[in-house]
């Protein structure tokens, strides 16, 4: 079998690649961080100056609530009929 040829690079100089590398990588993901924490703020002001007048917030909540509530009757009933065709089949 064939030894690895990193076994024949002294330690000092293995060591030292990895360290390089990851100072290297290190401060590429830093600038990224930042260039991204840079965007989100840009995205976040602009979406303060966007907003639009709403309706109350009581009238949309109990508009998701009414619009909840009818979504789970239609799942009961649907959840009935298929109960309904289990059983007139016969299992």
């Amino acid at each position: 079998m064939k030894k690895s040829t990193i076994n024949n690079v002294p330690n000092d100089e293995r060591e030292g690649g990895h360290q390089f590398f990851r100072e290297k990588r290190d401060t590429s993901c830093s600038s990224d961080i930042v260039a991204v924490e840079n965007k989100k703020s840009e995205t976040t002001s602009n979406k303060k100056l966007e907003s639009k007048p709403s309706m109350d917030i009581n009238e949309s909540a109990e508009a998701f609530i009414k619009n909840f509530r009818q979504q789970l009757l239609i799942q009961r009933l649907d959840s009935i009929e298929n109960y309904q065709k289990m059983i007139a089949r016969g299992l």
